[in-house]
């Protein structure tokens, strides 16, 4: 005789190893042929909900997901009021229901219940610290998407050095509580992903790298693949770029997550980019990767490969066109980045006022320094060197954790607008005191020398440096140390 418990659990037990491995489909016909065991029996109802509601919001399917835990959570309450214990597979998927509904807190980056962050917290908190949970999938659940709650409740602070140590805290806290666990979750690709977002680039790396080794799960392996090819990209290291964008997008095959074949693809573009292949292909073959459904709940990835391919010298054309295939109905946020980028790749001047809207805390650091480049070149073309030297110098301040070429670009430009001053030590004395406002008298009087010595040094500066007024010899004086000032270097540790 067939003991129905026994089946039912044995195919839930297949589910989330089948979603992880990126079989899909196997997830969800194990979980239809539990329930057809869970019938008239509450307590194993209750445990295929949760773990339905569990694959729902894997795939991002919420208003399933939602209804799903609620009703697990509803058939829990209604065994306990009637006196009915529960055994230690119901009550763990009682809190794993719990741990679905709040990571749907509607102040979080899934937003669907109607729980606010500090009470969708204390659930979570709470099922990761159950001593009778302690090594459980449940667990881990809650100590991973408590850390994305709260990372992305940082989001608008990671810019400061107090942001940024709060999130390495709270990656360590999790870190440290998984320790030893079969299943440490998501947490080394969050840490890779504030790395990249406060622009630390070896912090970055060393966590994909970790993670890189240490992962068994496919379709987390794929994604800190992909990342760590763009990581290698960026920083210039071709042949790395090239080894884990192509291992990346090789280990995807008939893994059917558009969140998993877009990291992907996306990694497959950075290996073209450095080499590997037709970049076109690999854009071409990004586009098909997925469904334009697919492709509509992820087009930041999708502007990611766009803009590898524009950085790597693509024609802007061609990058409109996958972008308007990729994602026709448009990029939502991302449009006006997209425009600014585009344009000056095309070498058009950007419009100040929309650049500096893209300046927000919220973004990335590289992505800020691309604006600042892009807001500078349009000053140089302009006739404007001093304003682009400041944008350039704010750059190279988010950049300075950030090595590669983009930094090179921002160094490329500097280079055309600083114009060191040429001028004698006892000339540069008299420039510092000019570039002040100073006037000739106040320099005599400030460096012991007579009115005329100090006009007769402004002056020969002036026909050294092909300038017609003091004004136009402070301003290249300031631009030249605008440019020489280092970021604090306090913050590079951080």
């Amino acid at each position: 005789m067939v003991d129905r418990r026994v089946e039912c659990r044995a195919l839930l037990a297949t589910c989330r190893p089948a979603w992880v491995a990126g079989h899909g489909d196997q997830a969800w016909a194990a979980l239809d042929e539990a329930g057809q065991y869970a019938v008239d029996d509450d307590g194993l109802q209750l445990e295929v909900l949760s773990m339905r509601a569990g694959l729902h919001l894997l795939a991002e399917q919420l208003p399933q997901a939602l209804r799903c835990a609620e009703q697990a959570s509803m058939l829990g309450h209604q065994l306990l009021d009637g006196g009915t214990g529960l055994d230690h597979a119901t009550a763990e998927a009682l809190a794993d229901a719990w741990v679905t509904v709040a990571s749907m807190t509607v102040d979080g980056s899934h937003p669907a219940s109607s729980m606010r962050l500090s009470e969708a917290l204390v659930v979570l908190d709470q099922v990761a610290y159950d001593p009778s949970l302690t090594r459980t999938t449940t667990a881990a659940r809650a100590v991973n998407n408590a850390l994305n709650l709260r990372i992305h409740a940082l989001q608008h602070h990671l810019h400061t050095i107090e942001g940024r140590v709060e999130a390495w805290v709270r990656i360590s806290e999790a870190r440290t509580l998984l320790h030893g666990w079969p299943d440490q979750g998501t947490v080394l690709r969050q840490a890779v992903d504030v790395g990249m977002t406060c622009g630390q680039w070896e912090r970055a790396w060393s966590n994909a790298q970790e993670q890189i080794a240490d992962t068994t799960q496919r379709n987390e392996l794929i994604a800190v693949l992909s990342k760590a090819a763009v990581l290698t990209w960026h920083a210039n290291r071709r042949e790395e770029a090239r080894g884990l964008g192509e291992r990346a997008r090789s280990l995807s095959v008939a893994v059917d997550h558009p969140w998993v074949r877009t990291y992907a693809y996306l990694g497959h573009v950075a290996a073209a980019a450095a080499g590997a292949g037709s970049l076109e292909a690999a854009l071409q073959a990004y586009a098909r990767c997925t469904s334009r459904a697919g492709h509509a709940t992820r087009p930041h990835r999708a502007w990611q490969a766009a803009q590898i391919a524009l950085e790597s010298g693509h024609s802007p054309d061609d990058v409109e066109e996958f972008l308007a295939a990729t994602l026709p109905d448009g990029l939502g946020d991302l449009e006006q980045h997209v425009r600014v980028l585009i344009a000056d790749a095309r070498h058009h001047d950007v419009e100040p006022a929309a650049a500096l809207e893209l300046l927000k805390p919220s973004r990335s650091a590289p992505d800020r320094a691309r604006v600042h480049l892009a807001l500078a070149r349009t000053y140089r073309r302009q006739g404007r060197p001093t304003a682009a030297a400041l944008e350039l110098q704010r750059a190279r301040a988010l950049l300075d954790t950030w090595p590669g070429w983009l930094l090179d670009q921002v160094e490329q430009e500097a280079a055309l607008v600083q114009q060191p001053v040429l001028a004698t030590p006892a000339q540069h004395r008299v420039l510092a005191l000019t570039a002040e406002g100073h006037s000739n008298l106040q320099i005599a009087d400030a460096l012991d020398l007579s009115e005329r010595t100090v006009a007769v040094h402004i002056a020969a500066m002036l026909r050294a440096n092909g300038l017609t007024s003091r004004t136009a010899l402070s301003a290249r004086h300031l631009r030249a140390s605008a440019l020489t000032i280092q970021p604090d270097p306090a913050a590079r540790s951080v």
